[in-house]
C-alpha cells in the first residue's frame, strides 16, 4: 500500500511541477502617470476629448525646463497620452505635479530638447476646460457675431 501511494506521488509530483511551470508569469503593470496635488482644485474634472486652459512648466527629471506657457489652450486629443491621462485626473482651479513615464510621453523618440526615453515632469495649473460641444457652440457664436458686424459695416457705407 505504501509503495502504491509513493508511486502515485512520484507520478503526480512531476505533473504538478509541470502544471505550475505552465502558469504564465504575471505581466508587468502598465506604466501610469503620477498626479500629485500641490493645491487641490474644486471645479470638476475635464471631459475626455475636451479642451483645457492651463499654465504649465515642462521639465526633465533633473529640473531642466524644456517648455512653459501661461493661459495655453490645449486639445486633450492632441497631446502625448500621459499628459491627457494626467489632466483628466485634475480639477479646475488646482495646481498639480504630473510625472509621465517615457512610455506615455515621447518614448524612444527625441523631441526637440527632450531626449529619447525621458521621464517628463510638469507643474500645471488647470484654469478651465470645455467640452468639444461647448467649443463648437462658442465658435458658431463668434462666426455669427463676425458676420453680423460685417453686414453692419456694409450697410453703414454710403452709396456711391
Amino acid at each position: 500500500m505504501k509503495s502504491a501511494i509513493a508511486a502515485l506521488l512520484l507520478v503526480a509530483a512531476p505533473s504538478a511541477v509541470f502544471a505550475q511551470a505552465a502558469v504564465p508569469a504575471a505581466t508587468p503593470a502598465a506604466p501610469q502617470v503620477k498626479v500629485e496635488a500641490i493645491k487641490a482644485g474644486t471645479g470638476g474634472k475635464p471631459p475626455e476629448h475636451g479642451y483645457v486652459l492651463i499654465n504649465y512648466k515642462g521639465m526633465l527629471q533633473d529640473g531642466t525646463v524644456f517648455d512653459q506657457n501661461e493661459q495655453m489652450p490645449m486639445a486633450l486629443d492632441e497631446v502625448v497620452p500621459g499628459f491627457a491621462q494626467g489632466l483628466l485626473q485634475m480639477e479646475r482651479g488646482g495646481r498639480y505635479r504630473l510625472t509621465i513615464p517615457p512610455e506615455l510621453g515621447y518614448g524612444p523618440e527625441a523631441s526637440g530638447p527632450i531626449p529619447a526615453n525621458s521621464t517628463l515632469v510638469f507643474e500645471i495649473d488647470l484654469l478651465d476646460f470645455k467640452t468639444p460641444e461647448e467649443i463648437q457652440a462658442m465658435m458658431a457664436q463668434m462666426q455669427a457675431q463676425a458676420q453680423a458686424a460685417q453686414q453692419q459695416g456694409e450697410a453703414a457705407k454710403p452709396a456711391q
